[in-house]
């Protein structure tokens, strides 16, 4: 009964108060952003946007282009709508750095995507070429699920990195966890072989299946050493994703997994910590579900 109570009172009461850490923002963050941008839906204006989010402290601005379909090719046409908005949001902030977003899914994702075919990750490269020459800054790259060692996604990598040599390639990538859990995070070798073959890594520090804030804090911290240590002696550079959403499946408990839980914990993770000049900062996931009362946290705990 002692054991039930203590673990009854750390799940209700951590953390609590503030923390000692300092802020470690530098107004490099990054945040994804909704499809109705390059699809030419915002209500919000180009002006509008890059104000808000030079306010905001946000520098990389990961914009949804929908995702790539079994054939290999972009399942959505906004190429129109994206040259017509980059154009636009490049007049109004060029020191925003504009990447398209786009999902690939395997067979353990969503669309079934076979990378290990060349002439789909010949397909798929083409398609990031053509969002590069839609006025995009870089690409960024969201393969889903990928398990620790995968080669072929080492392959898309290399491809892409050739085509669009010159622009940042930017991943979004699973959690670093330990060795037994390979199929659903990553080891700091494979994180090492991915950071070599791309200009930023965005970890999805979320959807942890973790009911305890102090786990996720833990977990959170882990990134914040490992993912950099991974990636020194590259030219790589390192953003934590931190959620700010509510409705993600039994994977994302919000008690454990929200925006004052993870800003914490980022910043205890870079203290004292010898790879923190590889952390440009954070990213947010997501601008289109962020409340108003988290844009307070963001600001109070963050900024």
């Amino acid at each position: 009964m002692f054991i039930q109570v203590v673990l009854a009172l750390d799940y209700a009461l951590y953390p609590l108060g503030e923390t000692s850490a300092p802020k470690f923002d530098s107004a490099q963050n990054g945040v994804w952003l909704a499809f109705d941008f390059a699809q030419g839906k915002s209500k919000e204006t180009p002006p509008h946007l890059a104000a808000r989010m030079r306010d905001e402290g946000f520098k990389d601005l990961y914009f949804h282009v929908r995702y790539i379909g079994e054939s290999g090719r972009l399942r959505y046409n906004i190429h129109q709508t994206a040259r017509k908005f980059n154009a636009q949001l490049k007049v109004s902030d060029p020191k925003l750095r504009r990447f398209a977003w786009l999902y690939i899914g395997n067979e353990r994702g969503i669309t079934g995507v076979d990378i290990a075919r060349p002439e789909i990750r010949a397909r798929i490269v083409n398609e990031c070429s053509n969002l590069i020459s839609d006025g995009f800054d870089g690409i960024h790259l969201d393969y889903e699920i990928c398990s620790d060692g995968d080669a072929d996604f080492l392959t898309l990598l290399d491809d892409i990195g050739t085509r669009i040599q010159g622009h940042p390639l930017s991943v979004a990538t699973p959690m670093w966890l330990p060795s037994p859990l390979g199929a659903y995070g990553w080891s700091e070798a494979y994180f090492t072989r991915v950071a070599a073959r791309s200009d930023q890594i965005v970890v999805m520090a979320y959807d942890s299946a973790l009911y305890f804030p102090r786990h996720y804090s833990w977990l959170i911290r882990q990134q914040c050493w490992r993912v950099p240590s991974a990636a020194k002696g590259t030219n790589c550079r390192v953003i934590i994703g931190v959620p700010s959403y509510e409705d993600g499946g039994p994977s994302h408990h919000l008690h454990s997994e929200n925006l004052r839980v993870s800003l914490r914990a980022v910043r205890e993770g870079l203290v004292d910590n010898p790879n923190a000049n590889l952390v440009d900062g954070v990213a947010l996931f997501a601008d289109y579900s962020t409340k108003p009362s988290e844009w307070i946290v963001w600001r109070r705990d963050w900024r």
